[in-house]
């Protein structure tokens, strides 16, 4: 019976609080409105301009990343960008057709199979044949956006995956939103200089 009453009480107070909060909100029909404020196109206040410089800018990290190219890739991936364009790379194995997905999360700074640790600024992937260190292209089925990545780690875990792609990846192939998307993986490596 205590308790019958202790909610009743509770939904009395709840209804009467918001009636009277419903009240405040509301302006009165006989009050006239206030004009409402014109702002200028494209000028600020000086206040909020003042503010503005006062907070630090935060960049993104694709936007970082994108801003110094050479820390994206390292290793065979560092050789393959200097002096050539992402494409100046061949086949040298067979293409496989499968599943990627991505992974990062609490993953970010640990050691993956080659040492390195895994991080969100290179295009890295884990897989399970393909040697460590070497390059694969993988293109996403989907919208036929591909990336180069050095293997650096093993797995997927799943054997429905083909392979796990680092966030860089996932971003360059745009499917971090999707998760799972059917890819290509092809081992490729730098194309040899020719003597000039």
């Amino acid at each position: 019976m205590r308790l019958r009453q202790t909610i009743g009480f509770s939904l009395v107070l709840l209804l009467v609080s918001g009636g009277a909060m419903a009240k405040t909100a509301a302006p009165d029909p006989g009050e006239p409105r206030p004009a409402a404020k014109k702002h200028l196109a494209g000028k600020a206040k000086p206040e909020k301009l003042a503010e503005q410089r006062q907070r630090p800018r935060v960049r993104s990290e694709a936007r970082a990343a994108a801003a110094r190219p050479d820390s994206r890739r390292h290793g065979i991936a560092r050789r393959l960008a200097a002096d050539r364009p992402p494409h100046a790379v061949h086949t040298i194995g067979a293409r496989e057709i499968g599943s990627a997905s991505w992974y990062g999360g609490h993953h970010i700074g640990r050691r993956t199979a080659s040492g390195k640790p895994l991080d969100r600024v290179h295009a890295t992937a884990a897989h399970r044949t393909l040697p460590l260190h070497s390059l694969a292209r993988v293109t996403n089925l989907n919208n036929g956006r591909s990336c180069i990545v050095e293997v650096t780690d093993r797995g997927p875990t799943s054997r429905r995956l083909l392979i796990d792609l680092s966030p860089r990846a996932a971003d360059e192939l745009a499917m971090r939103d999707a998760g799972i998307v059917p890819v290509t993986v092809e081992p490729v490596a730098p194309v040899a200089d020719t003597p000039d």
